[in-house]
């Protein structure tokens, strides 16, 4: 559910994947990177009944299946044989902490994606680099896009430039 439930916007699970179902067929599933699943944010557990009858619902459509890990994910709530992209979701505190970084990991040992949510932030881009993640999002264009587009295309630039304490990752 994330965001759109959160912010009070979420249709409910059919009609959402109604719309997933509108996009795939209208942009093909080729423009598609992924679907995450419903889920109950910051609820490991309910986010985990939530998602599993989407999963292969999801698959059907020829998407590669994200799950969106929640705080306490990290105690074997994560269905890894059913998913090819692990989302990190959850409270800020949560997916920036070791235990997210150990899912993370996991995931890339599974061959799978890692894409992290809530990014907007240079220290926020530099974790989800550092954790290995291969995308994320964030708010932070949409607000005051004409000065946040030159500072998040700079913080690009250096974490594409600039080597961490972890090693050069570009």
């Amino acid at each position: 559910m994330g965001a759109a439930c959160c912010a009070g916007r979420w249709p409910g699970a059919e009609a959402w994947f109604a719309w997933l179902k509108a996009t795939v067929d209208r942009y093909g599933r080729d423009r598609c990177l992924w679907a995450v699943a419903p889920d109950v944010p910051m609820d490991a557990v309910a986010t985990l009944a939530e998602s599993l009858p989407w999963l292969e619902r999801i698959r059907a459509l020829g998407v590669p299946v994200a799950f969106a890990a929640q705080d306490g994910s990290e105690n074997g709530l994560i269905p890894w044989d059913l998913i090819d992209v692990l989302f990190l979701a959850g409270s800020t505190q949560w997916k920036t902490s070791p235990a997210a970084h150990r899912l993370a990991l996991r995931a890339q040992e599974r061959g799978m994606a890692v894409h992290m949510g809530r990014v907007n932030s240079r220290r926020r881009q530099r974790i989800a680099q550092a954790f290995g993640c291969t995308s994320c999002d964030g708010t932070y264009l949409a607000f005051g896009p004409d000065t946040n587009l030159p500072r998040l295309l700079a913080w690009i630039n250096e974490l594409h430039t600039t080597p961490t304490l972890f090693g050069d990752e570009t």
